[in-house]
């Protein structure tokens, strides 16, 4: 992949990593599954999709990034467009994408686009069981998933 030209993310921001540092624990989910996915070799498999390879015309998102969002979007039950919502207005998320803290996610229409291209060039590679591939590994590692329950109660003492 020496000659891909990707779109630029994270660079110049004035806040840098600190921000991060400060604001998504070390022990954060989105933090864990970005440290233990080999994303690179998912991006190789994904760039063979796109026509000219990032190797011709304007330098497009890395795969991997959209690849997040629609995994975040698969996680959450999110829709295209709250998935684009929910990163614009989440550190973890920012983080996880390789985004700078004040940088916009990719729109809706991107993760769209992305996901068709998937889908109907990927011919044996679906995109659910990449979706499964990656969860999978992650698992391997030690990240684990689940449901969290939330229940909001008042006890109190009733006469009888």
């Amino acid at each position: 992949m020496a000659n891909k030209r990707f779109k630029r993310l994270g660079n110049a921001s004035f806040f840098g990593d600190l921000l991060y540092r400060r604001a998504v624990p070390v022990g954060h989910f989105l933090r864990q599954l970005e440290r233990v996915i080999n994303w690179q070799v998912i991006s190789e498999r994904l760039i063979r999709l796109y026509v000219g390879q990032a190797e011709e015309g304007r330098p497009p998102y890395d795969p991997v990034v959209i690849l997040k969002m629609l995994l975040l979007a698969y996680l959450y039950g999110l829709s295209e467009r709250q998935t684009e919502a929910y990163v614009n207005d989440s550190l973890s998320a920012k983080y996880f994408l390789g985004l700078a803290v004040d940088e916009p996610a990719p729109d809706h229409s991107t993760m769209t686009a992305s996901k068709r291209r998937i889908v109907e060039r990927g011919n044996d590679v679906c995109l659910q069981a990449l979706l499964q591939e990656t969860l999978k590994q992650a698992q391997q590692q030690g990240v684990q998933f689940g449901r969290m329950q939330v229940v909001d109660s008042t006890h109190t003492t009733a006469r009888t």
